[in-house]
């Protein structure tokens, strides 16, 4: 596995435009056969549930990585969400025998500093590591990326659903085992500054102007809480997975997603029911591509499982 080196910038005046999402999602949809510049919609920081649902402290992101669905680690779904196929074209549901989204990087326009494509044995770019930044946990940010989307052999497929293993992360150095045991970093800013804590317990989980207040998110010796090293979008996944199985930040039914869509022309030729399918990277993508190799400073370098 290696890394490609990233030699084009991109107009942040992207960042104007978009939506907010509750999750992590995709700002665009896309239309079958064309190349997108478009963006990830991370909109929060991480913050673990509590009994009652009581408001809880959400904490900075300082990182964001992504595996795309490619070739024959993937899994096809209709929209019931049975299997239709693992790995292929979802049984003819696009032109070509396997799926390639011709995923790169974007530089700039994000808070996040640095941007690595990560290639799989193929030499095609299948994920992206954002690092180097901190984004505060009441505001947003659009991670930028470009990705072609194949052409909807299928008449009836009104929309594919090109789903994408998001994880937001806000810790450094854990995983399941020793999350909330400590030590939490808190990150700094750009200039090195620590970040003002807004909307806080202290502040009745009501935001306030920075001027009003003067709390700081601060090291932490005993952690930051169970499940605040990162947020993960996405489900269980076919096949399992050696890193990512933790059922307390495994989503049980999101996934980010990138809704590709038919042609107007194309579904007036249908003569059967219109319907969606979706495709996702299956447990060996994630395992190959969001390795800890792959995924540093995130994780330990030698973590065996249980991300």
């Amino acid at each position: 596995m290696k890394y490609s080196t990233l030699n084009y910038c991109f107009l942040a005046a992207l960042l104007a435009a978009g939506q907010a999402f509750a999750h992590t999602g995709v700002r665009d949809k896309v239309v079958e056969g064309t190349s997108i510049y478009t963006a990830f919609s991370l909109t929060h920081g991480c913050a673990s549930g509590s009994a009652g649902h009581q408001p809880v402290q959400s904490y900075p992101v300082v990182g964001q990585s992504a595996v795309f669905p490619y070739g024959n680690n993937v899994v096809w779904r209709d929209k019931a969400g049975a299997i239709i196929q693992k790995g292929g074209n979802g049984n003819d549901t696009i032109s070509v025998a396997t799926l390639s989204l011709g995923v790169s990087g974007v530089d700039g326009g994000t808070v996040f500093k640095t941007i690595e494509e990560i290639v799989n044995s193929e030499g095609v770019v299948q994920g992206l590591l954002w690092k180097d930044g901190v984004m505060a946990p009441q505001m947003a940010t659009l991670p930028l990326f470009r990705v072609t989307a194949p052409k909807i052999a299928n008449n009836c497929v009104e929309n594919l659903k090109i789903r994408i293993g998001v994880i937001n992360y806000c810790d450094v150095g854990k995983t399941a085992a020793d999350d909330g045991k400590g030590p939490y970093k808190a990150p700094k800013d750009l200039l090195n500054k620590k970040i003002k804590m807004v909307n806080s317990e202290k502040t009745g989980f009501k935001q306030k102007s920075p001027s009003q207040v003067s709390q700081f998110f601060e090291d932490m010796p005993k952690g930051n809480g169970d499940n605040n090293r990162a947020d993960w979008w996405f489900t269980a996944l076919d096949g399992g997975s050696i890193y990512y199985n933790d059922p307390d930040v495994l989503q049980p039914t999101f996934w980010t997603t990138m809704t590709v869509t038919n042609t107007p022309e194309d579904l007036a030729k249908c003569t059967d029911t219109k319907t969606d399918v979706s495709v996702e990277p299956n447990g060996a993508a994630f395992d190959e591509i969001l390795s800890p190799a792959n995924t540093q400073p995130f994780v330990p370098a030698n973590a065996q499982n249980n991300l």
